[in-house]
């Protein structure tokens, strides 16, 4: 049975991080009613009234999704994303700095702004969010401090998107997960999470990744095991009616919850 090392491996070795997002999240993508106009609109919608706000965001990920920052960048001073891989690090990197090559976001930008009433404001929305990413640090979910050796300060909002199932390799290693994330994030601050529903694998490149089947119950579960106190929660049905062959999940899940 693969392991949680098993899977890391797998990772650093065949998941291209640039062609995640293209397969998954560009506006060329078959997904992309599911992954820009669902889960960008929950996003946009939610965060206003929510009161999520703060100095620090810290966002954890298996794949540089920035374009899931558009809509909440404004309520921090500062971000941190922390990147599973160093390719992943180096596309992030990239795209901080604009450098030839890097990820396009400006579809994402434009939806948003169009979301918000105002399209042509993308382009600042992009810049303000390259303006306050002041760390990008790799991670390691099954070390207690996610970080180690850099040690930050607990951040007011925690984002796990589209990583806990994709890094575990059964329930309990979820869990762990979670438990060696959660010090990130200080009493009383913010946990949104995003996560495929009862999805076993995504296809990138040709290489077939495995992924933990998880689904809301047991995500709310293990939240409430961790200390968590959900106050919003959304089942964003599947909208892609083909390519299971691509990724074989049935909905997306998101939720803000409070840490006690």
């Amino acid at each position: 049975m693969a392991t949680f090392a098993d899977l890391k491996k797998i990772h650093d070795e065949h998941l291209d991080p640039k062609k995640v997002v293209e397969c998954y999240t560009s506006k060329e993508s078959e997904f992309e009613k599911d992954s820009i106009k669902s889960l960008l609109g929950s996003l946009t919608k939610a965060f206003p009234a929510a009161g999520v706000e703060g100095k620090t965001m810290i966002m954890l990920s298996v794949a540089p999704f920035l374009q899931y920052l558009l809509p909440v960048c404004e309520s921090f001073t500062e971000i941190i994303i922390g990147g599973s891989t160093d390719k992943c690090i180096s596309e992030i990197e990239k795209w901080k700095t604009n450098a030839p090559g890097a990820i396009d976001f400006s579809y994402a930008a434009k939806a948003m702004c169009e979301l918000q009433g105002n399209r042509d404001a993308w382009s600042g929305k992009l810049d303000m969010l390259r303006g306050k990413i002041k760390q990008v640090l790799i991670y390691d979910f099954f070390n207690c401090n996610p970080f180690f050796p850099i040690v930050v300060t607990p951040a007011d909002c925690l984002f796990l998107k589209h990583s806990l199932e994709c890094q575990a390799t059964n329930k309990e290693e979820f869990r762990t997960c979670l438990k060696n994330a959660s010090p990130l994030l200080k009493k009383g601050g913010h946990l949104i999470l995003m996560a495929c529903l009862e999805q076993t694998y995504y296809v990138v490149d040709g290489f077939k990744f495995p992924n933990l089947s998880v689904n809301k119950d047991f995500v709310i579960k293990v939240l409430d095991e961790g200390g968590y106190a959900i106050k919003e929660s959304e089942v964003l049905p599947r909208r892609v009616f083909k390519l299971y062959d691509l990724a074989d999940y049935t909905s997306v899940l998101y939720i803000r919850a409070l840490k006690k």
